[in-house]
């Protein structure tokens, strides 16, 4: 890169950037000069490109910005400040109750579902009714619409208000129709409008894992504000209140009637159970057990102790029986028992004693013994006597016990049949009794809750309470000045942002030469700065590179030359600069540059303006001399050799062929053997000449001209020239195999190139722009 000293505010120097050894020492045989492919750009590249593209435009970013803020400020001052007032409210879980009351009318459980129950209860139209009601706020204009004055900006954008019904209905704009309304009708109306405008300004919200309930109200007075905050939260905790009242009082009329129905209905149940008995001679003789089973069981219990005193009976008189058929009655007990017997024995024992003393000294033939011995069987036959009495009495005994278990036993069958018939009746019984028993057992419970309703109805609280009332602030709560800003701000930065990409994305030009190469894979030559009307004075380009040539601008025209003669032999000879579009400064620079070899005096330079369409260098000279013999007087043969249309440029002795621009028949003459000799000769007599050729999509003269140049430079002009033009320009140029040797990208603004911080020369134009010269 090459510097030249210059005043302090010159537009900046041109960059170049020189190409590799190996691409300058490419054969002149190859269509042009490309470049290697571009290494991929890392991260930090990109990000490079996105901060220089939000850079350049800054301005337009800063502008949006600005204006949207200077919009949302005038916004904001046009806002109706509104005040917002918040009272507290908590369901408060711990509940108090003198008498278990819960069946009748519980208090609230404090789960999600429930809080939310309660909000929307906060907002119902029936409580938000009763606040406009009691805050009178059908006559407040801000929520009643029908006292407010009709807005004039409304009223203008309505077309209703100003056009013709015929139009509205052309234009299918539904007319409004007026309902005659009764006064009652009409009242009803606004308080519904007025109840949808308070519960509009009404906020009800619950915090997260909270038992409260904030109550907010936004309007556009504080004092309004905190007021109905507070008349709203003491409206809902009067609203339960009367809510458990008349649960409490319907739970109290309806126990009533249910217990009276009941008492019918138990009194019902226990005559039927007292008709039932009495119809099937059901006595109950305890609580348990009726007399017919109090008789069955007495009976069965005779019947079993006769049946044991018969089986006792019965072994007596067998033993005594079998006793006296044996002769062994002395064994009976029951003779054992008898008192008579024990004398008769008693007799008998002194007879047969005295019998033996008279045995004994009598003998056996002595009256006395016969006396003695009739004597004792007299005792032994009232003994047998009293004996067999006994057995006959036991013989009684088994017979009367025989007959007492028969009589117990007909009596037991026939209690059984008729306890059976009463068991049966019991089924039925029972049935009665227990649908009495139940009857009686809810009338009990009724009569139980009854009592605690009643007990209950002075005993009622609310389930919620005021923790917090609602207090006047004196800074409004919207519009949030602040926060409104900083969302502006945000949401114009964004659109800023948003627009400069878009523009970006529509931006057709090239504004470095790494950008063109990397899209149309030719090497960049260099940048020539656009000169400024202060630096010019009045002079033209083609007279300032004369009058400084130690400034940036001549700087810039020696790279360009040096950049794409570098590297190359031999050197190219005929070089044609042309570019895409007219007005990119082609004729400018090939001018400027060709005076300023041609005044360094070390080559013999030659330059051709071979746009025959155009007269542009004689004007841009300002010559006052007649225009010499032209280009066209050559070709067409008015002029004997190329020779005589050369015209030397006394300042800078640089020799000129310049055209008249009336030639008609251009591409004819360009293609003539004149226009081959003019190159051929031109050759052997200079050391360089200079082809301004016109725009290559404007004309093809250009290409036609390429076959007499070793080489072709294209001109971009600086964020200008399409690229799509460019492209096809290329594309145009390759498809006739000329050679183009690199891109110089002309009128560059390095002010605004230093700017957008692309990291070359011209970022630093600022800190080097005093070394060039004048």
């Amino acid at each position: 890169m090459r510097f030249a000293r210059t005043e302090r505010g010159e537009s900046v120097n041109a960059i170049h950037e020189r190409p590799d050894p190996a691409g300058a020492q490419r054969s002149r045989s190859q269509p042009d000069r490309g470049v290697e492919d571009a290494a991929p750009r890392d991260d930090a590249a990109s990000l490079r490109a996105v901060l220089r593209a939000v850079w350049r435009r800054s301005g337009v970013i800063v502008g949006i910005v600005l204006l949207c803020l200077i919009l949302s400020v005038l916004v904001l001052f046009q806002l109706t400040p509104l005040y917002t007032a918040t009272a507290l409210l908590t369901l408060d879980p711990r509940r108090e109750s003198v008498v278990d009351i819960e069946a009748v009318i519980s208090g609230l459980s404090p789960d999600a579902s429930v809080i939310n129950t309660e909000l929307d209860i906060l907002t119902s139209g029936r409580l938000v009714g009763k606040l406009v009601d009691a805050q009178g706020l059908t006559r407040d204009p801000e929520f009643n619409a029908a006292l407010r004055p009709a807005d004039p900006l409304v009223r203008l954008i309505d077309p209703r208000t100003y056009m013709a019904p015929e139009w509205l209905t052309a234009l299918g704009i539904p007319q409004a129709e007026e309902v005659p309304l009764s006064e009652e009708e009409r009242r009803d109306r606004e308080r519904e409008a007025v109840i949808g405008a308070v519960t509009d300004a009404l906020t009800v919200s619950n915090p997260t894992i909270s038992y409260t309930i904030r109550i907010s109200f936004e309007t556009e007075d504080a004092r309004k504000s905190a007021r109905l905050a507070n008349g709203l939260a003491e409206l809902y905790l009067t609203d339960q209140l009367e809510a458990k009242f008349e649960a409490t009082e319907r739970a109290t009329q309806w126990l009533s009637t249910r217990i009276s129905d009941l008492r019918d209905r138990v009194r019902e149940a226990e005559q039927a159970v007292q008709r039932y008995r009495q119809a099937h001679q059901i006595v109950q003789a305890s609580e348990t057990a009726t007399v017919s089973e109090q008789q069955l069981g007495e009976v069965n219990t005779q019947l079993i102790e006769a049946e044991t005193e018969l089986a006792a009976v019965e072994a007596r008189y067998n033993q005594v029986r079998d006793l006296a058929g044996r002769g062994s009655y002395a064994a009976l007990g029951a003779v054992l028992d008898s008192a008579l017997i024990q004398r008769l024995r008693e007799q008998e024992a002194q007879v047969r004693r005295r019998q033996a003393e008279v045995l004994s000294r009598y003998g056996e033939r002595h009256p006395e013994v016969a006396e003695v011995g009739a004597e004792l069987r007299d005792i032994r036959s009232k003994i047998g006597e009293e004996v067999n009495r006994i057995v006959s009495g036991v013989a009684n005994e088994v017979t009367v016990a025989r007959s007492r278990v028969a009589a117990l036993q007909v009596r037991l069958e026939a209690l059984k049949a008729t306890s059976a018939e009463v068991e049966s009746a019991r089924v039925d019984l029972r049935e009665l009794e227990r649908e009495a028993e139940s009857s009686r057992v809810l009338l009990e419970t009724f009569l139980s809750r009854f009592k605690e309703t009643t007990s209950q109805e002075d005993l009622q609280q609310a389930d919620a309470r005021i923790i917090s009332q609602a207090k006047v602030s004196n800074d409004p709560s919207y519009p949030k000045k602040k926060l409104i800003l900083s969302i502006a701000f945000v949401l114009a930065v964004m659109l800023a942002l948003g627009i400069a990409v878009l523009l970006e994305l529509l931006d057709h030009g090239y504004r470095t030469l790494d950008h063109v190469q990397r899209e149309i894979r030719l090497t960049g030559l260099g940048m020539v700065p656009r000169l400024s009307r202060r630096k010019l004075r009045g002079r033209s380009p083609v007279e300032y590179v004369l009058s400084s040539p130690a400034s940036a601008y001549a700087e810039a025209l020696r790279s360009v030359y040096n950049t794409l003669t570098y590297g190359q032999v031999p050197a190219p000879k005929a070089i044609a600069v042309t570019s895409s579009l007219p007005g990119e400064g082609k004729t400018t620079f090939t001018l400027s540059l060709a005076r300023l070899l041609a005044r360094a005096g070390n080559q013999r330079v030659l330059f051709v303006e071979a746009d025959l369409r155009r007269n542009a260098v004689w004007r841009a000279l300002a010559s006052k001399k007649d225009h010499p013999l032209s280009l066209e007087d050559y070709l067409l043969g008015t002029a004997p050799t190329w020779r005589d249309c050369v015209h030397t440029d006394a300042a800078s002795n640089l020799d000129m062929i310049v055209t008249s621009g009336r030639t008609e028949n251009v591409q004819a003459l360009l293609q003539s053997g004149r226009m081959e000799v003019l190159s051929r000769e031109a050759r052997e007599h200079y050391d360089l000449i200079l082809f301004d050729t016109p725009p290559v999509l404007a004309v093809s003269d250009a290409v036609l001209l390429s076959k007499h140049a070793d080489t072709t430079v294209l001109l971009v002009r600086w964020e200008s020239t399409a690229r799509a033009g460019v492209r096809s320009t290329i594309s145009m140029l390759r498809k006739a195999e000329v050679p183009v040797g690199g891109v110089v990208m002309t009128q560059v603004d390095l002010r605004k190139h230093a700017k957008y911080g692309y990291g070359d020369y011209a970022s630093y134009y600022g800190r080097y722009g005093q070394y060039y010269t004048s």
